[in-house]
């Protein structure tokens, strides 16, 4: 029985030590409340008799596990109605508030109950009792105050988790798009379409080749060094995907046809460099490519100012390893560049698979 016992205080003592914001408030609360409490109501005898201070302390302290327990559900729900730094007084204001009416009323009920058994022999003091309500008080602004310093540190320490994670997101995506860039497949299946080209069509290879230059050269310009900025318009992502699709038109023939249907008004929207390389290539990647089942995508902007991107869904039977690493990415990539404006929607319907990007405006 006392094994039983022993270990669950263990596991009690042990979630403690996880939640630090209750176990921070304990640590600095609990040790002198307990003697303070127990002085107020039993007096000098307290710390001369050995049986009333242990008796006493033990009872006490249970009953202020209790009221701390109560207390900690009261913080809980106080920070999830006001979780904003900005909210601060608010959560000071009711944490203290709640706190005493938890905490006063607790230590009446049990001033009554003491009274009553006469416990250790006590009996109801009034100016003890008031000035137990008073510690009480005292102790509950003590415990908003460090329940706030406590949930402030929390908040930092979460802010600078998730701050790390963006950065290493940030980093993995632009490691994505540099692999784009230099992405070898892509680059001999170019090569081997052109070989093929030179020696039936001299005049497309030449076309070719000058598609394919400005294919790499905005994928530098985007990529390299000089850059000036993490965003590109939508008319420039145009002029690139207009040469990716020549590539692609050359390489499939039939097997593809890419459309593309952009209002003039929504040109100067802003958006993350490659879009629509990656929506492409992802749409490549998950479906049938051939003559005799073409692979259809249109690009077209909505008279809500979004860009709308569409393929029909002919899927693969064998899965490619990381296939939604792209798509995965350009979410990602998305949300750092313009937080919740940066939302993508993706909806798969009948047999067609649409991917719904913001245009940004400035």
């Amino acid at each position: 029985m006392m094994r039983i016992r022993f270990r669950y205080f263990d596991k009690y003592f042990d979630t403690l030590r996880k939640n630090r914001l209750n176990f921070f408030i304990l640590v600095l609360v609990i040790p002198w409340l307990v003697p303070v409490v127990g002085y107020l109501m039993w007096g000098s005898i307290y710390f001369s008799d050995l049986r009333v201070f242990l008796g006493g302390s033990f009872i006490n302290l249970i009953l202020c596990l209790i009221a701390n327990h109560i207390n900690q559900i009261i913080a809980i729900i106080i920070a999830k109605i006001y979780p904003d730094t900005h909210q601060s007084v608010f959560r000071v204001v009711f944490w203290f508030v709640l706190y005493s009416i938890v905490n006063v009323c607790i230590l009446m009920a049990v001033l009554l109950a003491y009274d009553r058994i006469h416990l250790f022999g006590f009996s109801i003091q009034r100016e003890r009792a008031m000035w137990s309500v008073f510690l009480l008080l005292a102790a509950s602004l003590i415990g908003a105050g460090l329940t706030e310093l406590a949930y402030t540190f929390m908040q930092w320490k979460t802010n600078q988790d998730e701050l790390q994670q963006m950065e290493q997101r940030q980093l993995l995506s632009e490691l994505e798009v540099v692999k784009q860039q230099v992405n070898p497949h892509f680059l001999f299946n170019c090569l081997n379409s052109l070989s093929v080209l030179i020696s039936e069509s001299p005049a497309t290879a030449e076309k070719f080749v000058d598609e394919m230059s400005k294919v790499y050269r905005y994928l530098l310009s985007v990529n390299g060094p000089d850059r000036e900025t993490n965003m590109v318009t939508l008319d420039a992502e145009l002029r690139y995907i207009r040469s990716y699709i020549y590539l692609l038109e050359t390489r499939f023939e039939n097997g593809i046809s890419i459309s593309i249907q952009a209002a003039d008004l929504y040109l100067n929207g802003q958006m993350a460099p490659l879009t629509l390389q990656t929506l492409i290539d992802n749409a490549i990647r998950h479906n049938i490519v051939s003559a005799d089942h073409p692979l259809r995508i249109a690009i077209r902007t909505t008279a809500t100012g979004q860009l709308e991107v569409v393929n029909n869904l002919q899927k693969r039977t064998v899965r490619t390893p990381f296939s939604n690493a792209g798509l995965a990415t350009l979410i990602s990539r998305y949300k750092m560049l313009f937080n919740q404006a940066g939302t993508i929607q993706i909806k798969e319907e009948g047999s067609e698979f649409t991917v719904l990007l913001p245009l940004i405006y400035t």
